[in-house]
């Protein structure tokens, strides 16, 4: 269902009723709503999700669907950029309910996650607010306390830009980036379109990194991008992914990689092992090992301190 503009300028309005610095009033006490972001920050291209509940105190079904009776009954999404104030409109043909189908008894509670990307295109850099609403009909309705998240850049390993297999008229940038969030660095592969404003068409998150080894990434003939970064210590983790259409597709993963730096280590350390247990095994061989050492008699002065050195008599 497309906003018209008359319903994009009431949805404006009534975002910034609901958008002063916190919730706005309920019409009604038989629905309550309320959201969360799934994480503080988002890199550039990742889903942005927020995660809900929906509350029905009221003696009737609440449902939200695309036929008949249902039509007025959505939940919607107000975003606002925090450091400019502006309010951010969804984008042109975005469904009328960020959430399409919802069904909630009376008396119960229902969860539901909210896609942002689905419906708008998010800033840059940007703090954002955002507060969902929902609505039964025109009479009633319910809005959430507000929440904050953040899109961040992320911060560039290496970048490429190229064409696809078969398509040599349009280049895309292929952005290795790491990020650090839940005391942890991770890295993604974000490819979008230089001409179209530098738009994300493909992202995937490789998971954890260890900044010690740069990561690569390299191609292949059939479309395919593969990544190899440090997970740990000692072990590398290698992935294919098809970037020969979008959005992109892992093919493989290997999280199993040992570096040649830690094979060599192991190697080495296993070697001067087996040397020293070589040598201890040949010492106690001689002259009946322990028992040896024990029956060899050491000179006092070397083995007593000097105040207790027994005396020889005169």
């Amino acid at each position: 269902m497309k906003h018209s503009p008359a319903l994009a300028a009431a949805l404006l309005a009534a975002a910034a009723a609901l958008l002063p610095g916190r919730a706005a009033a309920d019409v009604s006490t038989t629905l309550a709503i309320g959201i969360k972001a799934d994480r503080s920050e988002f890199v550039r291209g990742e889903d942005v999700t927020l995660s809900g509940v929906v509350r029905n105190t009221g003696s009737t079904a609440f449902i939200v669907d695309d036929y008949g009776p249902y039509l007025q009954n959505r939940v919607r999404l107000y975003l606002r950029d925090a450091d400019t104030g502006r309010l951010i409109s969804p984008r042109p043909g975005a469904p009328a309910s960020a959430v399409p189908a919802l069904t909630v008894l009376p008396g119960e509670e229902k969860p539901f996650t909210i896609r942002v990307g689905a419906c708008f295109d998010l800033p840059r850099n940007a703090r954002v607010h955002a507060i969902a609403a929902v609505e039964r009909g025109e009479n009633e309705s319910a809005a959430s306390h507000p929440v904050a998240f953040a899109i961040v850049e992320g911060i560039e390993f290496t970048s490429t830009v190229r064409t696809l297999p078969g398509d040599d008229r349009r280049l895309y940038r292929f952005s290795l980036l790491y990020w650090a969030r839940d005391k942890t660095e991770s890295i993604f592969l974000r490819v979008s379109d230089p001409a179209a404003d530098d738009r994300v068409v493909g992202f995937a998150s490789l998971g954890k990194v260890v900044r010690v080894a740069e990561p690569t990434m390299s191609f292949g003939p059939d479309g395919s991008v593969t990544i190899v970064q440090q997970i740990s210590r000692d072990r590398f983790a290698k992935t294919k992914l098809d970037a020969s259409s979008f959005p992109l597709r892992v093919v493989e993963r290997d999280e199993n990689l040992l570096s040649r730096d830690a094979v060599s280590e192991r190697i080495a350390t296993q070697l001067v092992t087996e040397r020293i247990e070589a040598r201890e095994a040949e010492k106690a061989d001689e002259g009946g090992g322990l028992f040896r050492r024990h029956r060899t008699r050491v000179p006092a002065s070397d083995s007593l301190p000097s105040a207790i050195t027994p005396q020889t008599s005169k």
